[in-house]
């Protein structure tokens, strides 16, 4: 079978050719973590109606009111974790595609950038997306940050930087996500802190990294 391709080079007329557009994918993705979060919640919901229910029974013995069961307690703290992280999830799956950071390692080109915003010391985290859209395997992929520099000569170290995974194999027609996550030290000036993202072995690629970090109230 023979492969038609378009005038810019890519293949045309694949019926699975779709699932290489990191647009559909993130908005697939965001699509099963809605429906994984409407289950859970629907299985928490009939665990508190059965506690409801025993709690009728109760009362109609005349035995005095007991506090719900302890799964149940558990299975609301679960469901609080769920919603937060399906709320941060969903939010970075409706962001429009021009804001996606992203490395093309076939081409060797890059778009966007990597910025985050901490209120308040600690982690703050996004993501980065690398693709390899032709037939060939590349290996794996490290990704490196510079120290991020604010205009006063302030610094958040490279050491600060981590990546998970912090290797990507790159295999044939493949999209990966990597998380950048910065740790904001306590203490730090609110400012700017920039620097540049690298991919090892793709010299003519790069990102810029942003870190905002945002006054506090005294």
């Amino acid at each position: 079978m023979t492969e038609r391709r378009g005038d810019n080079g890519s293949i045309a007329g694949v019926p699975w050719a779709s699932v290489f557009d990191p647009a559909l994918n993130i908005r697939a993705l965001g699509e099963i973590q809605a429906r994984g979060f409407r289950a859970a919640t629907e299985v928490v919901n009939r665990f508190v109606r059965m506690a409801d229910t025993k709690s009728v029974a109760g009362e109609a013995d005349n035995k005095p009111e007991s506090a719900p069961p302890p799964d149940v307690d558990k299975l609301l703290q679960l469901w609080q974790r769920m919603a937060a992280q399906a709320v941060e999830s969903l939010r970075g799956a409706t962001r429009p595609p021009g804001e996606v950071a992203t490395f093309d390692v076939q081409h060797g080109t890059s778009n966007g950038a990597v910025c985050l915003v901490a209120a308040e010391p600690g982690a703050v985290s996004t993501e980065v997306w690398l693709h390899n859209a032709g037939p060939e395997d590349l290996g794996k992929v490290r990704l490196r940050c510079s120290d991020l520099l604010a205009h006063d000569g302030a610094m958040i170290g490279s050491d600060m930087v981590r990546f998970e995974p912090d290797t990507v194999p790159m295999v044939a027609r493949c999209s990966r996500g990597v998380t950048v996550q910065v740790d904001v030290p306590d203490g730090i000036a609110a400012a700017h802190y920039r620097g540049t993202l690298l991919a090892d072995g793709y010299p003519d690629i790069w990102l810029p990294v942003v870190v905002s970090v945002l006054p506090r109230d005294s």
